[in-house]
């Protein structure tokens, strides 16, 4: 993400999407009530015989919901049009879906801007910098490709290794191979700069050593870090994030230290200190009771949410916002999506 200006006295922050993950955290900032403005494709009829043809305008709309679509990679802003030129390709008050996308540019106006707001903000144009971390976990039958993003982790297709005991000791060994390459192949192609790969028993170590022995890892220009999982499957994944063993690699990802703050609340709330719901952590935060509050993204256009979080700046409590999707997000869902310790 890149600012292109913010004049907060205005309440107005234009912005540049430049990754993905942009769109997740633009979805989380704008709230029911916001205008934002972008350019856009409307339907124009000169009549109402008219099939009518696509122009390019630019729309302000007062917000009234947002849907991220992870398929089409696009996030939809929909609501009410109150600005527009050309002016008569707009009709002002009719209702408009801007499809926000990679490349495109938005300003976004707010009543006010708050600190845990403008922290998501200067994240995501921090983290468009980063490299994404992929993660492979693997056993002699399949491997599980996924990306470690920061909005969360994205699974991709299995790969099967057709290995079976009624192959010849020579077939095997072919087909072995080919796994193996077919797995190290797909690294090559994997848009990160760090990739782990992971699983029980040999088969890690046997894709080292192929890897090794046919000079494929000196030269793929990656860095690629072998470590213990429990399995191939997508628990393995998030036991390998929670993995101390890799916490230099992850330390600075978003998740991982989601899984840290959510075991520090677990550890308050099993000794009676830790604070969850709306009407627990309010009492919380007004008799100083905690210095750090979990929220869970979904909650941050409740105006009761929204009250609280203003509360808590005040009062100096460190906010922290979570993903609801992620594993640690379906977590604190369980605690009425807002928790303090």
């Amino acid at each position: 993400m890149k600012i292109i200006s913010f004049y907060e006295k205005e309440g107005r922050l234009k912005i540049r999407v430049d990754t993905i993950e942009d769109l997740w955290t633009i979805q989380r900032i704008i709230f029911s009530g916001d205008t934002v403005k972008s350019e856009s494709l409307r339907k124009f009829k000169a009549s109402d015989s008219d099939k009518g043809e696509l122009k390019e305008v630019v729309i302000k709309i007062i917000v009234e919901k947002t849907e991220f679509d992870k398929m089409a990679d696009r996030l939809r802003i929909a609501g009410k049009i109150v600005e527009g030129k050309p002016i008569e390709y707009v009709r002002l008050g009719s209702y408009h879906t801007l499809n926000i996308s990679e490349g495109d540019t938005l300003e976004i106006t707010k009543n006010n801007w708050p600190n845990y707001i403008k922290e998501l903000i200067n994240e995501a144009v921090k983290n468009t910098k980063k490299a994404i971390l992929g993660i492979i976990v693997v056993d002699d039958e399949k491997a599980l490709f996924a990306y470690l993003l920061n909005y969360g982790i994205t699974f991709e297709n299995e790969i099967y290794s057709g290995l079976s005991k009624r192959l010849s000791q020579k077939d095997f060994q072919e087909q072995e191979n080919k796994y193996y390459q077919k797995i190290l192949d797909l690294c090559k192609n994997m848009k990160v700069d760090t990739i782990i790969i992971a699983g029980p028993a040999f088969t890690k170590e046997n894709i080292r050593k192929f890897g090794t022995d046919s000079g494929f890892l000196k030269n793929i220009n990656k860095k690629i870090v072998f470590e213990d999982a429990s399995s191939a499957e997508r628990s393995a994944v998030y036991e390998i994030i929670k993995s101390e063993k890799t916490a230099s690699l992850l330390q600075s990802e978003r998740i991982r230290k989601e899984f840290i703050l959510m075991d520090e609340f677990l550890n308050y709330y099993n000794i009676g200190k830790g604070k969850f719901g709306i009407d627990e952590i309010k009492n919380a935060i007004e008799n100083f009771e905690i210095k750090t509050l979990l929220v869970n993204d979904v909650m941050l256009g409740d105006p009761k949410i929204q009250e609280l979080l203003a509360l808590a700046e005040e009062r100096k409590i460190k906010i922290e916002i979570f993903n609801t999707d992620d594993e640690v997000g379906v977590q604190l869902h369980s605690f009425k999506d807002i928790a303090g310790y």
